[in-house]
């Protein structure tokens, strides 16, 4: 992050255990780079913001299929979505 580009420092406080088990999670997602932990807080806001956001799209039914124990088979999607939601069609 930086590099000329517009950014807000933050300052929180966090309990020790939690803060060293986040950096264990950025060390092996993000690797040990300069900024792998603003980049993992940076993206951990976006998505927890785009959960609350807006409803709808291609992402809400990724999320509604990640969310289920539902295997889809190829089928009409419009079918297999009434099917699942018990709505008569």
């Amino acid at each position: 992050m930086g590099g000329g580009r517009d950014v807000e420092v933050i300052k929180v406080e966090l309990p020790r255990d939690l803060a060293e088990r986040f950096r264990r999670y950025v060390a092996m997602k993000y690797g040990l780079r300069r900024g792998s932990l603003s980049r993992a807080i940076a993206d951990l806001i976006a998505r927890e913001l785009a959960l609350h956001g807006e409803v709808g799209g291609i992402d809400a039914i990724v999320g509604l299929g990640l969310q289920s124990d539902y295997q889809w088979g190829g089928e009409d999607i419009i079918e297999a979505l009434r099917r699942r939601a018990y709505v008569p069609g």
